[in-house]
């Protein structure tokens, strides 16, 4: 069982989600489809963050991922990509790629996005889709941790 999974935290959908657990090779993925109609042929690779040490799929209830599902109908796959401390770069970025080549060949239309890490890993799947000729039509990396070097707007920005 997976780290996170024996985790007495469990965050739950609201009614208007349905979700189903996956798996895609090795990675673990919760699945999010709009209850009560059909989802529409637009799929979301949603990525969580954490800094890419904490942090699990299930974060996906809480994020923009989960107003997309509602709004418009579409699919969201949440990977539970492996962690930094249990298995160091590229694992997390090549856990994320797996399941986005699921993704292609099953969805006309896909979107890839994440907070924090994720964001940074969806720039970096992203990259990876393009290199080996996957199609992204769209991404959305939120406030992505992309680079370890402060800049003038970071530096100095201990505070909460």
């Amino acid at each position: 069982m997976e780290e996170n999974e024996k985790m007495k935290i469990r965050l739950r959908p609201d009614s208007s989600l349905r979700a189903a657990r996956i798996r895609i090779g090795r990675v673990p993925v919760l699945v999010l489809h709009p209850a009560g109609r059909p989802s529409i042929p637009i799929s979301v690779l949603w990525i969580h963050g954490g800094g890419f040490i904490t942090g699990m799929k299930e974060m996906v209830y809480m994020s923009r991922a989960a107003d997309l599902v509602k709004k418009y109908g579409v699919t969201v796959y949440s990977p539970g990509y492996r962690l930094a401390w249990r298995k160091p770069y590229p694992a997390a970025v090549k856990d994320c790629y797996q399941v986005l080549k699921y993704m292609a060949g099953r969805e006309e239309t896909i979107m890839v996005g994440g907070e924090s890490a994720g964001g940074g890993l969806a720039a970096a799947v992203c990259m990876m889709a393009r290199d080996k000729g996957i199609h992204v039509s769209f991404q959305m990396p939120l406030y992505p941790m992309i680079s370890n070097i402060d800049t003038e707007s970071s530096k100095d920005n201990e505070g909460r």
